[in-house]
């Protein structure tokens, strides 16, 4: 069985403790509020586009990284709270095509 996902702001807040930066040292070096960190850190924010941009870029990893943790949060707690729910919608019959944009169906 798969771990659950954790929010980024953990991540987060363990990456910082390891280098032994602040919270608000962070948030002034990546010129955000210092509640934005806190509020990632502490599970009441998810990371943006901008936040993962400004992290990536402090981190020097990639955006996706931090987008990446966030959506596998973000989708482990919707299975949690609809999964069972969702599992008893019905499927598409397989004879109907299904037409995506930019797919020339």
């Amino acid at each position: 069985m798969p771990r659950p996902a954790v929010h980024p702001g953990k991540v987060l807040a363990e990456e910082l403790d390891a280098l032994g930066v602040t919270p608000t040292e962070l948030s002034r070096q990546i010129a955000v509020p210092p509640n934005r960190i806190s509020q990632i850190i502490n599970g009441k924010r998810a990371i943006t586009g901008d936040s993962a941009l400004r992290l990536a870029h402090w981190f020097k990893t990639s955006p996706e990284f931090w987008t990446n943790l966030q959506s596998a949060f973000d989708i482990d707690q919707a299975k949690q709270i609809s999964g069972g729910k969702i599992s008893h919608l019905p499927t598409r019959c397989v004879h109907h095509r299904m037409k995506i944009a930019g797919n020339g169906a």
